[in-house]
C-alpha cells in the first residue's frame, strides 16, 4: 500500500495535473536519524554533497558518547569529512572537547542520497521500513512507543476485512428472514464501531496510556472473539 500510494500521488501530480517534479538541488534544516548517531544540518548541498552547520550525535546504549559540532562536512572517498569545528567526548560523566580543521570519520552508514530525499511518515512506509526506522530510533535512546504501535496496526490493521466478514456471515446467518437491509445496516454500524475502536486504541498508544500491542491489537481481539462466538452460534442453529 505505501508503495503504491507514492505512485498514485506520482501520476496525479505528473500526468494529471501535469505538474513538473524537479530534484531540489539544496535542503535547509535537515535531521536525520541513523543507527545509534543523528545528523542535524542546517543546509546541504544536493549537487556538491556537502552540508554546512553540521552536528553529528552519537550514542551508545541510549547515552550521548560523542558529538561532532563543525562548519562543514563533505562526502570524499566515500566518508565524510568534517571541516573546521570541535568533537566532544562524553564519559563517565565528564566532557572532553578538542577542536580540528579537518577530521574524516569512517564507518557512518549514510550517503549524499540519504540526505537529497524527503523523509517518510510513518504511514507511507511499509512493515519493513517502519521497523527498522524504530531500531534506528531505538539504538539512538529516542522514545519509540508511539512508532511500535503504528508498526503493530500494520499488521492488526488488516485483520478487520476478515473479521468483519466473519461478524456479517454470522449476522446473515441469523437475520436472513428479516431482510437485507436490517442486516446491511448492522455491518456497517458494526464496522464503523471496530474502526473507531481501533483508532481510539492508537491515540491511547500515542499517549502512553497503553502499550503499544494492546493499542494495536485489543480491537482485533475484541471483535475476533465476538465472530467467533457468533460464528459458533450459528453453527449451531
Amino acid at each position: 500500500m505505501p508503495a503504491a500510494t507514492r505512485a498514485r500521488d506520482t501520476i496525479f501530480e505528473e500526468r494529471i495535473q501535469h505538474l513538473q517534479r524537479s530534484t531540489p538541488s539544496e535542503r535547509a534544516d535537515v535531521t536525520y536519524l541513523g543507527r545509534g548517531h543523528i545528523w542535524v544540518v542546517g543546509l546541504y548541498l544536493v549537487n556538491e554533497q556537502r552540508m554546512h552547520e553540521v552536528s553529528l550525535q552519537e550514542f551508545h546504549a541510549g547515552v550521548l558518547a560523542r558529538r561532532i559540532d563543525a562548519a562543514e562536512a563533505n562526502w570524499e572517498h566515500n566518508r565524510w569529512v568534517f571541516v573546521s569545528g570541535y568533537v566532544r567526548r562524553f564519559e563517565h560523566g565528564h566532557e572532553q572537547a578538542e577542536a580540528f580543521q579537518r577530521m574524516a570519520v569512517s564507518g557512518l552508514g549514510e550517503r549524499p542520497d540519504d540526505f537529497a530525499k524527503e523523509g517518510h511518515k510513518p504511514e507511507e512506509m511499509n512493515w519493513f521500513e517502519l521497523h527498522n526506522y524504530v531500531d534506528r530510533l531505538r539504538a539512538s535512546g529516542a522514545r519509540v512507543e508511539n512508532y511500535l504501535v503504528d508498526l503493530h496496526l500494520k499488521l492488526a490493521f488488516p485483520l478487520i476485512c476478515i473479521i468483519v466478514v466473519m461478524i456479517g456471515g454470522a449476522l446473515a446467518t441469523r437475520l436472513r428472514m428479516q431482510g437485507a437491509a436490517l442486516g446491511f445496516g448492522l455491518s456497517v454500524a458494526i464496522s464503523f464501531f471496530y474502526y473507531g475502536i481501533m483508532r481510539a486504541g492508537q491515540a491511547l498508544g500515542h499517549n502512553g496510556a497503553l502499550p503499544p500491542y494492546v493499542a494495536a491489537w485489543s480491537a482485533d481481539v475484541l471483535f475476533g472473539t465476538v465472530a467467533l462466538i457468533m460464528l459458533a452460534d450459528a453453527q449451531r442453529r
